[in-house]
């Protein structure tokens, strides 16, 4: 088991991009292509998702921001993530503030089109336990030998993650690749099959189709 590398912590200095692409540098014929890690579109655009997590404003934003990468656990909060829009504090319980910080953890439903999370139903307060992206989980194969194929992905997932905002962490889990994702319509785990082979990587998407209520 690996690591697990996380974008807010590779991309958090100055100039990490560049640092990542001088660190990565050598000749054409030397690289691999990077995945396909672009935003997915289609149906996840048009689809309602959902997620539980921690929403933040801070310095009077224009707009609050979803916690989907690691939350700082100071006080107040300190995390970074997409746009909210259509969000309203107004009457909304669960909700602190501090030092110009409004947070709050909640079960949020709405649509994403590839750079922010709109919410098209009231956010539900949530008091469960969030996903520590921090804290990877246990592995029965800790401490064997991943594959060439799974070191090989987790490599190019990493070497790509301060470059492309889709992927939120990367770490070899249990015996494959696990990235995590914002948002995944199918297209990037088929993705991932085709280039390094079925079982190989596990995409893991933080928004998720919300339940249908009529089934």
């Amino acid at each position: 088991m690996t690591t697990l590398t996380t974008r807010a912590l590779a991309c958090a200095a100055t100039g990490a991009v560049a640092l990542v692409l001088s660190g990565c540098a050598s000749s054409p014929a030397e690289q691999s292509p990077t995945p396909t890690l672009a935003p997915t579109s289609g149906a996840a655009a048009a689809q309602e998702l959902t997620t539980r997590t921690t929403v933040l404003s801070r310095d009077g934003s224009a707009a609050p921001v979803l916690c989907l990468d690691v939350v700082l656990k100071s006080y107040p909060p300190i995390c970074d993530g997409p746009a909210v829009q259509g969000w309203d504090w107004s009457g909304l319980e669960g909700a602190e503030t501090a030092a110009g910080t409004t947070w709050g953890r909640y079960e949020v439903t709405g649509t994403w089109d590839g750079t922010a999370f709109t919410v098209t139903s009231p956010a539900r307060p949530w008091d469960g336990v969030a996903v520590d992206l921090l804290t990877p989980g246990s592995s029965d194969t800790a401490g064997t030998a991943a594959s060439p194929a799974v070191t090989a992905a987790v490599e190019d997932y990493r070497a790509a993650i301060c470059i492309d905002g889709t992927v939120l962490g990367v770490e070899e889990l249990d015996g494959r690749a696990r990235v995590h994702v914002i948002v995944d319509d199918g297209t990037l785990q088929r993705s991932a099959d085709e280039r390094y082979g079925p079982g190989v990587v596990v995409i893991d998407p933080a928004l998720e189709p919300a339940a249908d209520p009529a089934s």
